[in-house]
């Protein structure tokens, strides 16, 4: 266990106030554009937080860490690890709650490095390293690189079926139900053009975020054995 905890507690629980007296769309707002315009998730997020300001710690810790936390949002996986560290809604796992701090201050957001960098200093050698080996567990997981990297393979190859058919190409007038709105109608150029502008912004932040300068974007040339020969090889060997 970690030495004073308690009052680490009273420190994290601090840093969850001004984190909570802060808009969650501002923690969310550098999230990954992996997919097109989700409104379910939006839906997901506000519910969650709902939850967790009733007291309702057991459903929150679900949807934080098997809804949210899978699809790159920093803040929900942030209260995965909050929830760790004091025990609500999930076991009390000063260790966990480590891993998952260092997984939501990947992008370098203030407020999480803060957090990290305290539960850092008062766990024990022995703790940081079991929470190492649950870090990188993670981030074979829930690593924005990865989250990326699956984004590109799904979307990949429906945009590589219109532009090789002689049917549904960009230029056609049929219609595209889209599932995520199926009230609403959308023509072919504009469903498949908002694909491959999704691929590109996807890439160009793989891209940024892995330091790949030379990583190819356009989606017509991508080489999808290299970008995740490139992903694996950063997620196995994380800093920090």
């Amino acid at each position: 266990m970690v030495g004073n905890l308690s009052k680490f507690s009273i420190l994290v629980l601090l840093a969850l106030i001004a984190l909570l007296t802060t808009p969650v769309e501002a923690q969310r707002s550098s999230g990954l554009a992996t997919d097109l315009a989700d409104p379910r998730t939006v839906k997901v997020q506000r519910k969650v937080d709902e939850l967790y300001e009733r007291g309702d710690f057991d459903r929150a810790y679900f949807i934080y860490r098997n809804e949210l936390a899978p699809i790159g949002d920093k803040y929900a996986q942030y209260m995965v690890g909050y929830m760790h560290l004091t025990g609500m809604g999930t076991d009390e796992d000063p260790v966990a709650a480590y891993a998952w701090y260092r997984l939501a201050a990947e992008r370098g957001t203030p407020e999480f490095v803060a957090v990290r960098d305290q539960l850092k200093h008062d766990l024990q050698a022995e703790e940081r390293q079991r929470s190492d080996a649950y870090y990188l567990q993670l981030r074979r997981e829930f690593n924005d690189l990865v989250i990326l990297l699956a984004a590109i393979k799904r979307n990949l190859p429906e945009r590589r079926a219109v532009t090789g058919s002689r049917i549904a190409t960009e230029s056609a007038t049929i219609s595209v139900v889209d599932t995520r709105t199926p009230s609403k109608r959308r023509s072919s150029a504009d469903y498949y053009g908002g694909i491959r502008r999704q691929l590109e912004e996807s890439l160009k932040m793989l891209a940024e975020l892995g330091d790949f300068p030379d990583l190819e974007t356009d989606p017509e040339r991508i080489d999808v054995d290299e970008i995740e020969r490139l992903v694996n090889e950063r997620i196995e060997s994380p800093e920090g």
